[in-house]
């Protein structure tokens, strides 16, 4: 069976995209983001051999699997993961969309 692949929604790519320049503008500096970056790319390396790794959620088929601070969520399917979302876990709980 071919190795699935990682797939990142539109929302998940601009979740990334808003949390580096987050941590860019606090931090005034890229060193953290580029810390955060290389782990997320570690973590999704482990989760394409081990796809049931992270926390199932609430929502049928969603898992998190969490990174830092932060959580990923995302779906399993046969031939991909799809993150849905990047999520820091001090955001307020009512405000996340899946």
């Amino acid at each position: 069976m071919a190795e699935r692949i990682i797939v990142w929604s539109s929302k998940a790519k601009i979740d990334l995209i808003n949390l580096y320049e987050f941590y860019n503008y606090r931090n005034k500096s890229k060193t953290y983001s580029l810390k955060l970056h290389r782990k997320i790319q570690k973590e999704i390396k482990i989760l394409l051999k081990q796809p049931e790794i992270g926390k199932k959620t609430n929502k049928i088929g969603v898992r998190g699997l969490l990174v830092d601070n932060h959580y990923l969520f995302y779906e399993i399917f046969q031939k991909h993961i799809v993150v849905l979302s990047v999520w820091e876990n001090s955001q307020n709980p009512s405000k996340l969309k899946l």
